[in-house]
Formats: structure tokens, sequence, C-alpha cells
């Protein structure tokens, strides 16, 4: 993934308070938005290296959102790892 620019980074930022507000986890509600955001699936690590969180708490949220149906796994032809969307 590429840098985050400013807009990006504030609504990551943003979305992660008011996940807070709602009862959910900020990382999770950050992990959340970069989804949103992103142009194309994203692995677990991309999600971590982008938004300098652990990859097993990156792991940890995925599941979650997952959970909820919101998240989905995608895979590509050749690749071995998982992409979410």
């Amino acid at each position: 993934m590429a840098e985050l620019t400013p807009a990006m980074q504030t609504f990551i930022l943003h979305w992660g308070e008011m996940g807070s507000t709602w009862g959910i986890n900020r990382t999770v509600a950050q992990i959340y938005a970069m989804l949103y955001l992103a142009p194309e699936p994203l692995t677990a690590d991309e999600l971590s290296e982008t938004l300098s969180i652990a990859r097993s708490t990156v792991s940890t949220g995925l599941h979650e959102l997952q959970s909820w149906g919101i998240v989905r796994v995608t895979h590509r032809l050749g690749d071995r790892r998982e992409y979410f969307e």
C-alpha cells in the first residue's frame, strides 16, 4: 500500500475514535477504515505495516470484522496469502 495521504490518516484516526464511542475497539475500527479506503484488497501484513499495528493485533481485528460479516477473505491465483476487503 502506498503512503497514506493526510486526509486518509485523518479519516482512519477519526474512525478509530468514533469506534471507541460506539463500543468498538479503536484498532478494529481503524483496520476497517483502512480497508474501506483501499482501492484493492490488502494482506494482513500490508495492514500491519501501513497502520503501524502489531501483526497479531491485525489478525485478531480481522477475525472480529469477519465474524460481523463486513470483511471477507479473497485469494489471488498463484499467491497463498489471504487478502481482505
